[in-house]
């Protein structure tokens, strides 16, 4: 059986979750599937997709890390009314917190049995409700400490599920810290190690939530001087990109219309902040940003690269294609 711990996001990691892509093959008994505008580059996505998680196995396995993957159960579908988006980024809807996994959403979850069926029942949670927010996209996780934004969460009023969570945390140990910024915490920012963090800026209060810890903002993302971005952005609404498509229009009328449960908001995302801790002292990154490795080389940390290349379609960074399943460590307070 996999085990199930998390308590810290720097711990050190030793079981890991990766995502799954799709086959081009779903599509075969749809009437797109000879459209060569649209299918050439969804088989490209499908393709390498599939090899960057590979090339990440590898890289986590080199590191002594044990890797699971989850494969769709679906083969052909009769309707695109049928399809379902893939398993690429298992941290959005699941939640390692102490010793369980946590499985709380109104997302399709569908895909995720060749791992769930390995974890035992004592350590797994599920509860299908219709909402979202509980998974550690949301939630990051620093000893006993939990800081969890939430969509919902408004200071004076807590919805029945956050009420619910937060009670049951608390009851275990756990310091529980809410805010409602409104989008992913592991896309603003992330704790590197105690005492470092990387962040973009206007965040959070962090002389208050991290009294003293070195904090590194990060300047705007750039996306409006990316000339080839800002040329598809009002077609797509600024969520999804794939280089070298600017100027596919039936691509981009597809995925607009078939594939909009697939993609986010690549728009508001920074790469540079979502990053994947093997342990305090080495972390997984999207891409070179000077500014960030110097951070890491002022706290000794030393980074590894790794290009998700189709992440501005999937709208997910490493840390998004991955959830932790076991780090070593326990329930530490890191701010005494």
């Amino acid at each position: 059986m996999i085990p199930i711990k998390g308590y810290a996001t720097f711990d050190t990691l030793k079981h890991c979750w990766i995502g799954s892509a799709f086959k081009i093959e779903w599509f075969e008994n749809t009437p797109f599937y000879k459209n060569d505008k649209i299918m050439s580059p969804l088989k490209r996505i499908a393709e390498e997709t599939e090899q960057d998680f590979q090339m990440l196995e590898k890289l986590l396995n080199k590191a002594g890390v044990q890797t699971y993957r989850s494969w769709p159960d679906m083969d052909k579908i009769g309707s695109l009314k049928n399809l379902y988006r893939p398993m690429v980024n298992p941290r959005d809807n699941f939640a390692v917190i102490g010793e369980k996994l946590y499985a709380v959403s109104g997302r399709d979850v569908r895909g995720c049995k060749d791992v769930l069926k390995q974890i035992d029942r004592k350590n797994l949670h599920i509860e299908m409700l219709q909402t979202e927010g509980l998974s550690t996209a949301e939630i990051v996780r620093v000893g006993q400490d939990l800081f969890w934004d939430h969509p919902e969460y408004k200071e004076n009023f807590d919805s029945a599920t956050i009420t619910k969570y937060k009670k049951m945390w608390e009851a275990e140990g756990f310091r529980v810290h809410m805010s409602s910024r409104g989008y992913h915490s592991d896309a603003s920012f992330c704790v590197v190690k105690p005492g470092c963090i990387v962040s973009l800026y206007d965040i959070q209060d962090y002389a208050k939530e991290f009294p003293g810890w070195d904090v590194l903002y990060l300047p705007d993302q750039s996306w409006k001087k990316l000339h080839p971005f800002r040329k598809i952005t009002e077609k797509v609404g600024g969520r999804w990109w794939i280089p070298g498509d600017e100027d596919n229009d039936k691509l981009i009328a597809f995925v607009n219309e078939w594939l909009n449960d697939w993609v986010g908001y690549v728009e508001e995302t920074v790469f540079d902040v979502n990053m994947l801790s093997l342990d305090q002292n080495t972390i997984i990154c999207n891409n070179y940003n000077k500014e960030v490795f110097d951070h890491f080389k002022k706290h000794k940390v030393e980074p590894v690269i790794f290009n998700f290349r189709h992440r501005y379609f999937w709208d997910n960074g490493v840390h998004c294609i991955t959830q932790d399943l076991y780090r070593e460590g326990t329930m530490e307070d890191y701010f005494g």
